[in-house]
């Protein structure tokens, strides 16, 4: 079975878009997943990254998400944008082993009281 991910490039190149206007940051391209960082996607490719670049010349490599477009409009240090981005796996995965324990928990509750 097949899913379209139609929405998930759609939030993904409007973030990119922001990042690019919006940002303090020289903007130098855009990484697209499975490898192709040439600047074209191919058919299956999503971005996945947007490289910025400082005036010192420091380069950054920003997701093309909410905290990313923080960054580049310099609302946030790339310190601060890589705690607030490991802060949101964190919870990403919390919440992950939270359902998963709910619905064993339930799934035992069900076969306790059926059987």
């Amino acid at each position: 079975m097949c899913s379209s991910n139609n929405f998930i490039e759609q939030q993904a190149y409007e973030m990119s878009e922001k990042i690019k206007k919006d940002s303090i940051y020289k903007f130098i391209k855009v990484v697209y997943s499975g490898g192709n960082n040439l600047g074209s996607p191919s058919e299956s490719a999503l971005i996945s990254q947007v490289v910025l670049e400082s005036q010192e010349g420091t380069v950054y490599f920003v997701e093309p998400n909410p905290i990313g477009v923080k960054f580049a409009k310099g609302e946030i240090s790339f310190k601060e944008y890589k705690k607030l981005q490991k802060r949101n796996t964190s919870h990403g995965i919390a919440i992950f082993f939270g359902i998963i324990f709910f619905f064993s928990g339930l799934m035992f509750m069900l076969m306790k009281y059926l059987a």
